[in-house]
């Protein structure tokens, strides 16, 4: 950003971010209890993982009673069902995080008043709660998180074990937390600056995960925060060409040269309408590409292995 465009209220907001970040810094080198819990992060030693070869991608799920975002209960479910096929289909083993797990981590009350004292929805909260669960997880050298949304392309259990390699928080979305890994000491730091950053001084339009992870970013340097890695390999909703096939939208291989496919229920909802790349479900109405994430999904995922695997240049791990 140029210096002439820098507004006060920019420079308010980061003062006040670096001045609550020193403020909780001193409070913890004087809380007897935070010391504790500091300690306890980073004395955590993980256990080795044993009896298989492949990559674990974990999740976190928690059911929000009579559902939310435009899907059921039972719509949700269907979606991580179709999830965990997905991923094993690839060559990876599957973890579902729940609240339990995230209950472990000596913060979690924290984050939760945090969390209700700025009035984050019940489904937002389970989003910071997956933060603390990977934080504490104690897969050896760290661990994988997606989204139940985000579905694998080229990201197969080779590749995500070629990946996993590189030390530090990688992002593949950037500040969409919808493909990570991080190693241990990673997640630990990230979760810590999250709990730090809920808050409604620092002016972001909605305090939900994503955009803590976008503040953290913008006012943090990547040392500081432990990031290796920062970029886009994914596809924002369907990989599919709007040109009509005799079974309506086609899948584009080019699109889907991808480690994967985030299908959020912006990007199958009304964006999927917009652009009309929706796979066709025989007697689908109009209004129900949220709803029908899963049914979507598994046809896309038969689309790309029977049209697009194998066939051109494949994603390196040096994404």
């Amino acid at each position: 950003m140029a210096y002439e465009t820098i507004s006060l209220t920019n420079i308010q907001r980061l003062l006040a971010f670096a001045g609550a970040l020193a403020l909780l810094n001193f409070l913890d080198n004087t809380s007897p209890a935070s010391n504790y819990e500091r300690r306890y992060l980073q004395a955590a030693e993980p256990n080795a993982a044993v009896g298989s070869s492949k990559p674990v991608m974990a999740t976190f799920f928690e059911t929000v009673e009579g559902g939310c975002c435009g899907m059921t209960e039972q719509g949700h479910q269907n979606l991580l069902n179709a999830w965990k096929e997905a991923w094993a289909a690839n060559g990876w083993e599957t973890k579902i995080l729940t609240e339990k797990d995230a209950r472990k981590h000596p913060e979690f009350e924290i984050m939760k008043d945090k969390l209700l004292k700025v009035g984050v929805s019940e489904y937002n909260q389970r989003c910071f709660w997956r933060w603390l669960a990977m934080a504490v997880d104690d897969s050896k050298n760290g661990g994988w998180m997606s989204d139940y949304d985000f579905f694998p392309l080229t990201l197969t259990g080779e590749l995500g074990l070629e990946l996993a390699k590189r030390p530090g928080f990688k992002s593949w979305a950037a500040h969409v937390p919808t493909l990570i890994h991080a190693d241990n000491q990673g997640w630990r730091q990230l979760s810590s600056l999250m709990i730090d950053a809920i808050s409604e001084d620092f002016g972001l339009e909605k305090i939900t995960d994503m955009f803590v992870l976008k503040l953290l970013h913008d006012f943090l340097t990547e040392d500081e925060l432990g990031v290796t890695l920062w970029r886009n390999n994914y596809s924002y909703g369907f990989p599919y060409s709007a040109k009509y096939g005799d079974e309506g939208p086609q899948i584009d291989c080019e699109l889907a040269n991808k480690l994967g496919a985030h299908l959020s229920h912006y990007a199958v909802g009304e964006l999927a309408e917009e652009k009309k790349n929706y796979p066709y479900i025989e007697g689908m109405q109009k209004g129900e590409g949220v709803l029908r994430r899963a049914e979507a999904a598994l046809i896309m995922l038969r689309d790309y292995r029977e049209k697009c695997a194998n066939k051109g240049e494949a994603v390196s791990a040096s994404v």
